[in-house]
């Protein structure tokens, strides 16, 4: 049984515990995030990411990501998991179209988005400061 058909979360645990890949992708490059991330299953997305799935793997025909997906579909919570365990937010598909673009239509999404953007944004300012007082 693969990982893409897996039902819940306890069923996604067992398969990895036997040695699924969790990053196996199907014909159409779709792993098995990709798939829970569209069908809006936030406990099986948690489950995933806990195993070691790739959360910046990109679909073959239009290099969409599993953030690409949750932004499309509107599901703020699971947008809110990618982006913690480091979704890359400016990350493009094959049409130049980051989450930010897909997230457009949610307003709570975007602000998830928004907010790990200016975190990111002052993380790198202390970063920059603390380089250039050393001197």
């Amino acid at each position: 049984m693969e990982l893409h058909y897996a039902v819940d979360a306890k069923t996604v645990r067992l398969l990895v515990e036997k040695g699924a890949n969790v990053n196996a992708k199907d014909i159409e490059g779709y792993t098995a995030l990709h798939l829970a991330v569209t069908e809006k299953r936030l406990e099986i997305v948690r489950e995933l990411i806990k195993s070691g799935a790739n959360v910046n793997a990109e679909e073959y025909e239009n290099k969409c990501t599993p953030l690409h997906l949750a932004c499309m579909v509107g599901k703020v919570e699971i947008v809110k998991e990618l982006v913690e365990a480091g979704a890359e937010i400016e990350q493009a598909d094959k049409f130049g179209m980051t989450a930010m673009d897909y997230a457009k239509n949610s307003k709570e999404v975007t602000e998830v988005l928004k907010k790990e953007i200016d975190r990111i944004e002052r993380l790198f300012e202390r970063q920059s400061g603390k380089s250039s007082m050393r001197g």
